[in-house]
């Protein structure tokens, strides 16, 4: 009866906002990374309910998953969803708890309304964005942690056997000292001059690679769009690099995706496309390239 219920309601706010609407106009507080809802892991499992909607104003909800202090293992997360009409979508993406996307060990769609993915080595904070990806799509989903620790080898310094130390020999008496008379030093010969070996020429650096990340924002700036990803100066981004939107999942470029670098900062990139706000929800992929 409660799923009927939230997919009425989903039906209702997309049946009733026939006009554009602000995509936050009525989220709450888990709209923001800031107010993610915590996911509670009892025995190493935990999951949470709720809905998303592009046309009703409420399109991200953030969640926050805290790992047992000292441990690291598998986090696996699972996804199902059901929508109002078929076609729709809800989709989620992984951060570290420095705001970072987090590179996904697997990633599957499943079968029907079903989304999943793994973290290997997984430990400390991690935040869940869950959101309706295309201006329209909405839907009711569930969401559910797993966390599989590795394996711990207990250690106890009490349990070791402490051995006595060996025993010394008796310190010798000291010889007796009888006068000796020393040569003179002969004179020191003058030093031969050494030619230093050439220094080797070092090899020059790799090549810069191509970087795939994913965007963390955008904003409408002038006749385009300004894209803000996670990768900067540290990662050897430089003004010159190349800019291209990749197509949905897939390592092909997007027609008309093709950008330029706008500033580089430490951490981040700013770039500018000219696409449109839903072109990018759908493909939210990018690759800078020198």
């Amino acid at each position: 009866m409660l799923h009927r219920l939230r997919v009425g309601i989903i039906a209702c706010v997309v049946a009733g906002c026939a006009n554009n609407v602000p995509q936050d106009r009525a989220t709450g507080p888990d709209g923001k990374v800031k107010g993610a809802r915590a996911i509670v892991l009892e025995q190493n499992e935990g999951r949470v309910r709720g809905i998303v909607t592009y046309p009703g104003g409420d399109r991200v909800d953030w969640k926050q998953i805290k790992l047992p202090d000292g441990q690291r293992g598998k986090l696996d997360l699972q996804m199902t969803y059901t929508t109002p009409r078929p076609g729709l979508r809800v989709a989620f993406d992984v951060f570290d708890q420095w705001n970072t996307p987090v590179e996904l060990a697997a990633v599957s769609g499943g079968r029907g309304r079903i989304r999943s993915a793994t973290v290997n080595g997984a430990k400390g904070i991690y935040f869940v964005r869950i959101y309706a990806p295309r201006r329209g799509d909405a839907g009711a989903y569930k969401l559910v942690a797993e966390f599989k620790p590795e394996p711990t080898i207990g250690f106890n310094p009490l349990d070791l056997e402490i051995l006595p130390p060996p025993k010394l020999p008796d310190v010798p008496e000291p010889p007796v000292e009888t006068a000796t008379v020393t040569p003179p030093t002969p004179p020191t010969p003058p030093p031969t001059a050494v030619t230093p070996p050439a220094t080797p020429t070092p090899p020059p650096p790799p090549p810069a690679k191509p970087i795939t990340t994913r965007m963390l924002k955008f904003d409408t700036v002038g006749g385009g769009i300004e894209v803000t990803v996670p990768v900067g100066a540290t990662s050897g981004v430089t003004p010159e690099w190349k800019v291209k939107v990749l197509r949905g999942q897939t390592t092909s470029a997007l027609p008309g995706g093709a950008g330029s670098i706008v500033r580089v900062d430490r951490r981040t990139t700013i770039v500018k496309v000219s696409l449109t706000p839903d072109q990018l929800g759908a493909n939210p992929n990018i690759v800078l390239s020198p």
